[in-house]
């Protein structure tokens, strides 16, 4: 028999009832009696249909004795790792089994990374003291780089777990603790230059300046051999930095 969302929800509401009517509502506590597993299975349910990631009987829950296993189909990444989140959230004491599936969507390895990439790039909070880099093979994604506040490593991979075509991350990304004032020294030498202050105005500064315990990396693009260079002449001589490495490329 099929189990459909508006049959969880009734069967959730009367077996809230049935807590209620018993004048205790004792649930996932080391002290509390065992909930049965058909109880468990619905208030597991009942979670997932709240964060709408139980539709159309996509999502599969069985309990066993200490497991909570989940199976099924899901259209993304951070649907998978949302739903484990709320069955876990249910009772502790279980272990989760994610067996979920993140539909396929067929997206070129190019589609997809410019996806990625756009992503990053519009986030609000990525700027000059930010560079990440994405590798994507078959949707397994991985992020280097670095991030100049530390929770940005996370939200960035929040965010593209809800790319559809994404599998998998891996999160190598780095914080730089910044931006110091070594950091702030050099964008300011960088970007103040006739060579380079109109760029400063784009929505992705082409030029990103990593601290690094001291020392400066220059990550991006630049259009010539020129720009590359003097960029790095620029802050050469007038910061403090213990060393300086180059690492813009050049586009045409």
């Amino acid at each position: 028999m099929k189990i459909t969302v508006e049959s969880i929800s009734k069967n959730f509401i009367l077996l809230l009832l049935g807590f209620t009517l018993s004048g205790s509502l004792l649930f996932a506590q080391n002290n509390a009696p065992e909930t049965s597993k058909n109880n468990l299975k619905i208030f597991i349910q009942y979670k997932l249909i709240q964060k709408n990631l139980l539709t159309n009987d996509n999502i599969k829950v069985e309990v066993t004795d200490k497991q909570i296993i989940l199976t099924g189909t899901v259209p993304t990444l951070y649907d998978k790792n949302q739903a484990e989140e709320e069955a876990h959230s249910v009772d502790e004491n279980y272990t989760i089994i994610n067996d979920l599936k993140v539909e396929n969507t067929n997206v070129a390895d190019s589609i997809l990374t410019k996806k990625i990439l756009d992503k990053i790039q519009s986030n609000l909070f990525y700027g000059v003291f930010d560079w990440l880099t994405v590798n994507n093979n078959n949707g397994i994604v991985t992020l280097k780089g670095w991030v100049h506040l530390p929770w940005l490593k996370i939200q960035f991979q929040n965010e593209i777990e809800k790319i559809p075509g994404v599998y998998g991350i891996k999160n190598e990304v780095m914080n730089s603790f910044g931006p110091s004032d070594l950091g702030i020294a050099a964008a300011r030498l960088i970007y103040n230059d006739v060579m380079f202050w109109k760029m400063q105005y784009s929505a992705n500064p082409p030029i990103h300046i990593i601290d690094n315990n001291g020392s400066i990396i220059l990550e991006g693009y630049v259009s010539s051999e020129l720009q590359r260079k003097w960029a790095e002449n620029i802050i050469q001589y007038r910061i403090d930095a213990n060393s300086i490495k180059n690492n813009l490329h050049i586009i045409k």
